[in-house]
């Protein structure tokens, strides 16, 4: 009895050892895929996504994708049902323009799509992008790509990013992620991604108006500012309206200065070649500032610059706009080779870049005194086509 229990208490003791080794070996594979896979949640919930890892992780996995993500992107599964969104539906068959939208109040991000009776498409998608510094962006901010569950989404066509136009054939890119952001005292950025998100909400979704507010929160100079964005959208219109109001909730003043831009690759996504600047008389073939007291809007058209060696036939003929209202014009605006600085008009620097011909829009420097409020209103869009000349026409925004 003795020799058979001594057998049981070795079984008994091997057993033990052999699953602290298992619990132990469990344990240290959990540490390690904690040190080495990276949560990823964006408070989407579009579905499961697995990424090749960076940064010294093996994999990402995250509840939204991003186009700037697709390139590592190993496996994923759209689950729909999981989000919770205010949203319109789908469009039904119809013999005038039709809006969906969808808006995601926690992660504050959509998209809008119109669809016309002939079948034609304007896709803005908002806040569905990773910003400069490889964060997400929330808020009413043009960039990013549709959903995955969508039937639109494809995630090899880059061109229906940011504000796209389907025309029945193909897509054309319109607007990219928007270049926005605020500059502190020492010119240091502060891009939207870094604002904090503090609350959004559908204020009106009828057939034919839909209107959203988005809410943040930013220091500048260690200043507390708000911003507070509106958006108005109508069914049909190839344009947003966006009315920007920053208030100094803080004690001091502070200075900032208010940034709105994009290289928008008009045409064709990842390309710049065949944008020239247009305004409502001219076409702009060099970099030059815009006199933003004579004009009230500017855009980029895919033309074709001779000055860059380029013929008109081989670009798509679209072009984007962006208007201002007068009484909240920026100080500079202008059509440039690369953000943030442009040479004279006298110059005669041509627009040639291959990736970066921009169009930017300046605020300031100002100072934003406590209680002080700064708003300024801006239309965001797609031109039209002289049905004679091809050459680009706004649309008529009603901005003033």
């Amino acid at each position: 009895m003795l020799a058979q229990a001594g057998i049981y208490r070795f079984s008994f003791m091997r057993k033990r050892r052999v699953l602290v080794a298992v619990l132990g070996l469990f344990l240290a594979i959990v540490v390690l895929l904690g040190s080495k896979v990276k949560l990823v949640f964006q408070h989407d919930y579009e579905g499961i996504f697995i990424f090749k890892g960076e940064n010294g992780a093996w994999l990402e996995v995250g509840d939204d994708l991003f186009p700037e993500e697709s390139h590592r992107l190993l496996w994923g599964r759209s689950l729909a049902y999981m989000k919770d969104v205010d949203s319109s539906g789908a469009c039904d068959s119809s013999n005038k323009p039709c809006t969906s939208y969808e808006w995601n109040l926690a992660g504050g991000r959509g998209f809008i799509k119109s669809t016309y009776p002939d079948g034609r498409k304007l896709i803005i998608n908002l806040g569905r992008f990773l910003d400069s510094d490889g964060r997400a962006a929330s808020g009413l901010f043009i960039g990013g790509g549709l959903p995955p569950y969508d039937p639109d989404f494809n995630l090899f066509n880059k061109n229906e990013t940011g504000m796209a136009y389907y025309d029945g054939s193909r897509y054309y890119h319109i607007w990219c992620n928007v270049n926005e952001g605020i500059l502190d005292a020492a010119n240091v950025p502060i891009v939207p991604s870094q604002w904090e998100y503090v609350s959004s909400k559908v204020l009106e979704n009828s057939a034919h108006d839909l209107t959203i507010v988005s809410r943040h929160r930013v220091l500048i100079n260690n200043v507390p500012v708000t911003v507070e964005r509106f958006m108005f959208y109508q069914t049909g219109d190839r344009f947003v309206t966006f009315v920007t109001n920053l208030k100094n909730v803080g004690s001091t003043p502070t200075s900032f200065t208010y940034l709105y831009g994009d290289e928008p690759w008009v045409g064709d996504y990842g390309s710049s070649a065949g944008n020239v600047g247009w305004l409502e008389d001219r076409i702009a073939l060099t970099e030059m500032e815009i006199d933003t007291r004579r004009y009230t809007y500017a855009g980029l058209f895919d033309y074709g610059n001779p000055l860059a060696g380029e013929h008109h036939e081989f670009y798509t003929q679209k072009a984007n706009f962006i208007e201002w209202r007068p009484e909240s014009r920026p100080d500079i605006a202008f059509f440039a080779n690369q953000l943030g600085k442009y040479a004279p008009e006298e110059n005669k620097v041509p627009l040639n870049s291959k990736a970066s011909r921009v169009i930017s829009l300046q605020w300031g420097p100002k100072v934003l005194n406590p209680g002080q409020t700064f708003m300024f209103t801006i239309a965001v869009g797609m031109a039209d086509n002289d049905p004679k000349t091809g050459l680009p026409v706004k649309p008529d925004t009603l901005l003033y």
